[in-house]
């Protein structure tokens, strides 16, 4: 038996294993040789014959996105698009996007925005001027940029004479370099400096400053350094600026940064910001309600129950109580002074700069208010 094992193991031995692409033997069915290999252009040929809907052609483009056929995937998105013009899923592959509550291409949306298309993506006109700039120019503006960081420096420096010399140094500069050494000066600890950051990204109205305008016009502990960001902010005319406030007021934790939204949005003059701060009234500083009972209890033995047993004598005293207090009915306010004082004052001090009335300092009277002029609310076409 030992000698017949070796010899079927030397004669296994002496055959060449198979190589890659060699055929099968004669009678032999390999796995892969039994696999059937999907006939692309027929499955989608049966497909699409049977795809009626938008919804049909919708799932189709994503078979074929999934199976690479990448031109055939756009042309059922855009099948499904005629069928049904709303179908967001279709919509969304091929790029659209909602503008204004229509659809409309990715690249209109994009220019609906201010962009515009450089190698392959999306950037502002400033950021394509820069970067198609020749090498010579971009190394220009990068000494530039040192140069304005260092003039920054010299502003902070505490010497009078050297900042004054630094600002107007600073007018030499090349506006295109002063953008992100300008964003930077906006969280320096000197308050000049500050201010300068700020008055200067106004002036350039570079739509890349905007986003760090709005995050120290939030943020910064200086009110002077805050409306300096929100009027800078406003130079570049953007419709939507009142968005990133009313946001951060309704959603921020802070109640600091609360009401440094509520201030934005009254500097930022947008009569939208009305309402919202209105309505805030009504929910600020509010809480639940409870009742509280103080009282004055008095026990006394008013009389005893007697019984005699045998020979016991027992008499049960008979407890008297006498009660008197009082009820409060009680609201929680707020649960810090903060919020209660300093923020509400940031809130009517926004109303009053956004409407000019003073109709009192409860949500009461500025709902009435409201009511009554209901024509100056409404946004101008």
């Amino acid at each position: 038996m030992a000698r017949t094992v070796l010899a079927l193991a030397a004669l296994v031995a002496m055959v060449p294993a198979a190589r890659a692409g060699d055929p099968a033997p004669e009678g032999v069915t390999t796995a892969a040789a039994s696999a059937p290999v999907e006939d692309l252009p027929a499955a989608y040929l049966e497909k699409s014959v049977g795809a009626k809907s938008a919804r049909d052609r919708f799932a189709l483009g994503l078979w074929c996105r999934e199976k690479g056929l990448l031109p055939e995937s756009t042309a059922q998105f855009r099948e499904a698009v005629r069928i049904d013009p709303d179908l967001e899923g279709a919509r969304e592959a091929l790029g659209d996007r909602r503008v204004d509550g229509r659809w409309v291409p990715a690249a209109e949306s994009m220019e609906s925005k201010g962009l515009v298309a450089f190698d392959g993506r999306w950037v502002l006109p400033e950021e394509k001027e820069i970067l198609a700039a020749p090498a010579e120019e971009r190394a220009r503006l990068s000494r530039e940029g040192d140069r304005a960081r260092k003039l920054l420096e010299s502003m902070a420096s505490g010497d009078v004479r050297q900042a004054l010399l630094a600002r107007e140094a600073m007018a030499g500069v090349d506006a295109r370099a002063k953008l992100a050494p300008l964003c930077f000066g906006l969280r320096v600890k000197d308050k000049g400096v500050r201010l300068f950051a700020a008055q200067e990204l106004g002036r350039l109205k570079d739509r890349r400053a905007l986003k760090p305008l709005v995050a120290r016009a939030l943020r910064d502990p200086d009110p002077e350094v805050r409306a300096a960001c929100v009027d800078a902010a406003k130079a570049f005319a953007d419709p939507g600026l009142m968005a990133p406030f009313a946001r951060a007021f309704t959603t921020a934790e802070s109640p600091t940064t609360r009401a440094a939204a509520a201030e934005g949005m009254g500097r930022v003059g947008n009569i939208r910001g009305v309402a919202i701060l209105v309505y805030s009234l009504e929910a600020h500083g509010g809480g639940p309600r409870t009742y509280i009972y103080t009282a004055n209890q008095l026990s006394f033995v008013q009389d005893f129950d007697v019984e005699v047993a045998q020979t016991a004598f027992i008499a049960d005293p008979q407890i008297g109580i006498l009660q008197d207090g009082i009820v409060l009915d009680v609201r929680v306010v707020s649960s810090e002074w903060y919020s209660t004082q300093v923020e509400r004052t940031a809130i009517m001090g926004a109303l009053h700069e956004l409407t000019g009335a003073a109709p009192g300092n409860d949500a009461a009277s500025w709902k009435k208010w409201m009511q009554e002029n209901r024509d100056k609310l409404a946004p101008k076409k």
